[in-house]
């Protein structure tokens, strides 16, 4: 297992910038051993080298900010605006501080965030985020791209009078690839998660929380 290789994933998962080309480089650079992860990574990588720098930017927008496809707020994703969503975030939060890692403007459950937080994490620890909440909620956020759960949606949208943005942008998405192939290398790190375990939690336990009170909700 190589924990390095998460953190090269996380440039690509906030708004693209100019260094997007040697980010890309770099991810495929890191996922080489794994034929699987870098297979799906070279469909996405191919189409965002190909989009110009005002094309990535609108393609960022549509897929997670406007009408977004899915969140990329992992805790959001897996626990709703559940209370369990403010416990995760606390203890994530905690774990950002202990390691020196700056969140930036982004909450500390957002993907990239989590990605790169994953290396200063104890092993325990990081099977239980990833087992517990990455891959349950990358499976659901690669759901969302599903070509009959999209055109659903916005048939719903336009039902309500809704005007539909960038409506081309949801079919044939390169972030579908680059989710996938970030679930692919997590799944072969973490083997067994079963498949049930897939957008909101019904489970009580908290993955991450104060190690020193040792939180664990009740029913």
């Amino acid at each position: 297992m190589d924990v390095a290789v998460y953190p090269h994933f996380a440039p690509l998962l906030r708004y693209p910038r100019s260094g997007l080309d040697a980010a890309l480089r770099g991810c495929a650079d890191a996922l080489a051993p794994y034929p699987d992860s870098a297979q799906a990574f070279a469909a996405a990588a191919a189409a965002l080298h190909a989009l110009d720098a005002a094309a990535r930017e609108e393609l960022f927008l549509k897929t997670f900010e406007l009408q977004a496809i899915c969140s990329l707020e992992v805790g959001y994703t897996r626990f709703g605006e559940d209370y369990k969503r403010g416990m995760f975030l606390a203890g994530l939060k905690d774990e950002h501080r202990r390691a020196g890692h700056d969140c930036g403007d982004e909450l500390p459950d957002h993907l990239g965030n989590v990605l790169e937080l994953l290396p200063a994490l104890d092993d325990e620890l990081r099977r239980e985020l990833a087992e517990q909440v990455l891959i349950p909620a990358l499976r659901a956020m690669c759901d969302d791209f599903d070509e009959a759960r999209l055109r659903q949606r916005l048939d719903t949208l336009k039902k309500r009078g809704e005007m539909v943005l960038q409506e081309a942008l949801h079919f044939g998405n390169p972030y579908r690839a680059l989710l996938r192939a970030l679930a692919l290398r997590l799944e072969a790190d973490y083997p067994g998660v079963p498949q049930r375990r897939a957008g909101r939690a019904s489970e009580n336990f908290i993955p991450i929380h104060d190690r020193a009170a040792a939180v664990e909700l009740g029913a």
